[in-house]
């Protein structure tokens, strides 16, 4: 199974201190591109879902055309929002019926905004998946939040070490907190495993190198806003083997 992404803007009205979306030069396509490439997207992945991230893709210019330009040709999809004011906003402009996947940010947001841009998520927008970010203990008091909306798929996801100094420790914290059986019962933890590990492990783990190990991202294909298909998320691409110390 080939897992398909479409960065569509690297435009963000965030300003997390852990994004790894570095390139702000990497323009979106015109409007009249979208069209052809979604068919393109169909053509070669009939039944994969493409998963729409940035950025943040409803600060897009023309994500509403994105939607029903997805819906036309019958693409399976969902889109990554960081469910921010401005986000829900141009949400409820929408008709169409799409898909999301919520990444909560407590830095960039009071817990009052988050439970507010979630109680006014339009009844045309289905929300697949909730990932509360674990920027420390006070991200717990958002996800008990959250996950009273939505039980079955709020988790708490860490961010990721890529040298920023931080994060090291909250995934120590994180990695401690998912060992405590206590915390394992009232918690739902990040699921995504790569090389048989959790994320948080394989990005905590000072003592594990991914580099010169088969790439984690075998079957992906990753286009960025100005539709350059990589394998890699460091956008590049390779031989099949890392070249780097760590996986996004």
């Amino acid at each position: 199974m080939a897992y398909v992404s479409w960065e569509v803007t690297m435009e963000c009205n965030y300003s997390c201190y852990y994004c790894t979306n570095l390139d702000k030069s990497i323009k979106p396509i015109p409007k009249e591109d979208i069209e052809p490439f979604i068919i393109s997207i169909k053509e070669r992945f009939p039944s994969e879902e493409v998963f729409v991230f940035g950025g943040e893709p409803f600060v897009h210019p023309h994500i509403e055309y994105i939607i029903q330009t997805f819906n036309k040709h019958k693409v399976d999809y969902v889109i990554q929002t960081n469910l921010s004011k401005k986000s829900v906003h141009v949400m409820n402009k929408i008709a169409d019926p799409f898909k999301i996947n919520i990444s909560v940010h407590p830095t960039e947001a009071t817990l009052a905004q988050v439970v507010d841009c979630f109680n006014k998520i339009p009844p045309n927008a289905s929300v697949s998946l909730v990932d509360v970010m674990y920027v420390g203990k006070e991200s717990i008091n958002y996800y008990m939040a959250v996950r009273k909306f939505a039980p079955k798929v709020t988790y708490l996801t860490p961010v990721g070490d890529f040298g920023d100094g931080v994060s090291d420790n909250l995934l120590v914290e994180y990695n401690e907190m998912r060992h405590n059986i206590a915390w394992n019962h009232t918690i739902n933890f990040e699921q995504v495993k790569q090389l048989g590990r959790y994320r948080s492990v394989v990005w905590g783990d000072k003592d594990f190198s991914l580099k010169g190990k088969d790439c984690l991202l075998v079957d992906n294909y990753y286009y960025d806003a100005s539709l350059e298909c990589n394998d890699c998320c460091y956008r590049e691409n390779n031989n099949g083997v890392c070249p780097h110390d760590k996986c996004f």
